[in-house]
């Protein structure tokens, strides 16, 4: 008769290991974060990535693929001759030792599967087993389809599993504990999760307040087995809360030399959706005080999980799959950030501890997906533990050198873009012209002068608002008196923005500041913000006349770069070596996130004849043995007409830049003149080595209306395309 094989996950039991959900696919990867348990961490060993969980993109594991059964009774994907087959080399005593050892740990799974009322055909339990089955076939160096006793020994695991969990009097003791470390922003229910595991309330709680003060160890047992929690205080979101977040933190670290943790559990809630990076700087503290590696066993467990979702983006409330799957990838995509690694990928795992949750008939929560959380927590975390004795087993070891890879490259900063910023040609500042003394009648002897004039405060220009079909023009509601300190603040607004919009985007600020008559200085910057995005620019430099001809510019510029802050120190020191050449050469140190990149230019200009100028750059920047070196090259023509007219202007640039020897070149051109007296026409081109090019003409009048008819030419443009259309 044929043997029984092990119990093959079926589809709705073992779906697909989830990957990064998106907009797009969030409702087929619901499945995987919700309705069942999400995958386990990734661990990739260097000697072979099978074992580990797929990352984001990766194959995922299929049912026939996870079936343990025998290879007789699986279809081989390239069936060969009988006569073929190799026969098994016999095993080594340290062979024997290890399918021991592999053989306890799988009945040690299936009976803590057997005592959270779960079975071997888990998803969790059917992943482990699937890894432990590979690893034992590679580790041996057989490949996995030849025949080496797997489902034996699953079918011999399974009845020893059985048989201790029924009789347990006659049963070996399990051996077996889990030390959980608890970490997330106060008020989240870490404290009532930890009552609902132990199932009484072995911890203070509050519904709205954080009520750990101090880092405490809380033991008991779960369905008898003995587990060990070390509850931190409630981290604060607050970026003003930094040093008491790592005044926390190093608590923590301090106490887990006591008792080091086998599991992370980092909480966060799920009926508080947030689409941005608020809490980055929150874990990267968490980062920076144990180091990557605390993520690679970590499980996000989103408290509140019976919380009704909110409405989309179309007014129509959204799936609770869906839901959960978006605020699964936010806190996943947080954690990537903050370790350093976009291939890691944490399990996400649902609670809820209000009283009035819904119950089975056992007395156990049930979650609105039908999913009971709190033996698929439990399980998830002691088979997290499981997977790290194998590996320790069988020797298999992180893939650091990829995370450190993954790391490094997320610190270097932007070269080209430093680059660009410093070979940018900038103008020394003007030393302050003293305001000759206007000439006033002496007031008759015996008199008072009187009291000297007061600055008042005038009223500043109105903004020049975008045009609106509105009734209503809310110019008024962006007037403000020009102060009298000489700070002139004014609105940044976009002409082509929304529809029933002001247009006002961000404010500029700017100051002129003389230290010395010899030493002017200025301030300078502008904040913009978007729905999401905000972009800060802020430029503060001085420049310092020794002699005539020699001036020395020193400055600090600090811009976004992406979701960064780069900060510049920039000095430049340009000298007059004939009446026609002025040569510059300058340093800059800039710093993005942790990393330091250092740069240096040199610029040349000539003034060939009057109204015609040739400006020459080049540099280079460094950073982390990376290194970009660049130059620019611009020839200005001006030219004047007649005395009506504004004259013209044309430009010739052209440039290259040379990062990781990927050369890139490029060419402008503009051309700028008079039509008329009041009308000017504006032509510009530009070209690269990659084939990418533009070319505008723009014309502008303030007497000949007429030509706004040319935006009649894409109207019958697109009308004509229509027409074609529907012929």
């Amino acid at each position: 008769a044929p043997t029984p094989s092990a119990p093959a996950p079926t589809p709705s039991a073992m779906p697909s290991l989830p990957t990064r959900p998106s907009p797009t696919s969030a409702a087929s990867t619901a499945g995987g974060a919700a309705s069942a348990m999400p995958s386990l961490p990734a661990r990739t060993p260097p000697t072979a990535p099978a074992p580990s969980v797929p990352a984001a993109g990766d194959a995922t594991i299929r049912p026939q693929v996870v079936s343990l059964a025998p290879p007789a009774a699986r279809p081989a994907a390239n069936p060969t001759p009988a006569a073929s087959v190799t026969p098994t080399p016999p095993m080594t005593p340290e062979q024997e030792e290890l399918n021991r050892k592999l053989q306890e740990i799988r009945v040690k799974l299936l009976r803590l599967s057997r005592r959270l009322g779960q079975g071997p055909r888990n998803t969790v339990v059917a992943q482990v087993l699937y890894r432990l089955e590979l690893a034992e076939h590679l580790k041996a160096g057989r490949p996995r389809g030849m025949p080496g006793g797997s489902s034996a020994a699953f079918e011999a695991a399974n009845a020893e599993a059985t048989r201790a969990e029924e009789e347990p009097a006659t049963a070996d003791p399990l051996g077996f504990e889990c030390t959980i470390l608890l970490l997330g922003k106060t008020g989240v229910g870490k404290t009532s999760t930890i009552n609902s595991i132990f199932d009484s309330p072995v911890a203070d709680a509050a519904p709205f307040d954080g009520e750990t003060l101090q880092v405490r160890e809380i033991k008991g047992e779960v369905y008898g087995i003995p587990v060990r929690i070390i509850d931190s205080p409630g981290l604060r979101p607050c970026a003003a809360d930094s040093r008491y977040n790592a005044r926390i933190m190093a608590q923590t670290k301090h106490f887990m030399k006591k008792h080091s943790p086998d599991i992370v559990l980092y909480f966060d809630r799920l009926d508080m959706p947030h689409r941005d990076f608020g809490d980055l700087p929150l874990l990267r503290i968490v980062t920076e005080t144990f180091g990557a590696s605390i993520w690679f066993n970590a499980i996000v467990v989103l408290t509140h999980a019976c919380a009704a979702p909110p409405d989309g983006a179309n007014g129509q409330p959204i799936s609770y799959d869906m839901y959960v799957a978006q605020r699964s990838h936010v806190v996943q995509q947080m954690i990537r950030q903050a370790a350093g690694d976009m291939r890691l990928m944490n399990p996400v795992s649902l609670a809820e501890n209000h009283p009035d949750c819904r119950q089975n008939n056992k007395g156990e929560r049930v979650l609105p997906n039908g999913q009971v959380w709190r033996p698929q927590l439990l399980l998830l975390a002691f088979a997290s533990k499981i997977l790290t004795e194998a590996n320790s087993l069988l020797n298999l070891k992180e893939n650091s050198a990829g995370r450190q890879f993954m790391a490094q490259k997320q610190k270097v900063p932007p070269l080209p873009y430093l680059l660009s910023s410093l070979l940018t040609a900038r103008k020394p500042r003007k030393q302050f012209q003293e305001e000759e003394e206007e000439e006033y009648e002496a007031p008759p002897p015996g008199e008072d002068e009187g009291p000297p004039p007061k600055q008042v405060a005038i009223p500043a220009p109105d903004p020049a608002l975008p045009p609106s079909f509105d009734s209503d023009n809310p110019g008024h509601r962006f007037r403000f008196l020009e102060a009298a300190n000489q700070w002139m603040v004014r609105p940044i607004v976009e002409a082509h923005g929304w529809d029933h919009d002001a247009g006002v985007e961000g404010f500029s600020v700017d100051k002129a500041i003389s230290v010395k008559p010899s030493i002017p200085a200025n301030v300078s910057g502008q904040i913009t913000k978007e729905k999401k995005d905000m972009q800060l620019a802020l430029e503060a430099e001085a420049s310092a006349h020794h002699k005539t001809g020699l001036v020395t510019t020193a400055g600090l510029d600090i811009q976004t770069v992406g979701r960064q802050l780069a900060y510049t120190c920039r000095t430049e020191t340009r000298w007059k070596n004939a009446a026609s050449n002025k040569t510059s050469a300058g340093l800059s140190a800039s710093m993005v996130g942790k990393g330091i990149a250092y740069g240096a230019k040199v610029e040349d200009r000539w003034k060939i004849r009057p109204g015609m100028k040739l400006v020459l750059s080049g540099g280079a920047i460094t950073s982390k043995g990376d290194v970009a070196y660049g130059g620019n090259m611009e020839a200005t023509l001006r030219r004047i007409t007649d005395e009506t007219a504004e004259g013209g202007r044309t430009t010739i640039g052209a440039s290259f830049m040379n990062w990781k020897g990927d050369l890139a070149l490029g060419a402008n051109l503009t051309n700028q003149f008079a039509i008329e007296p009041k009308t000017q026409l504006t032509t510009r081109a530009n070209i690269n080595s990659r084939g990418a090019g533009q070319l505008s003409v723009r014309a502008s009048s303030n007497d000949r209306l007429q030509l706004a008819l040319a935006a009649l030419v894409p109207v019958f443009c697109t009308i004509v395309g229509r027409i074609q259309q529907e012929g």
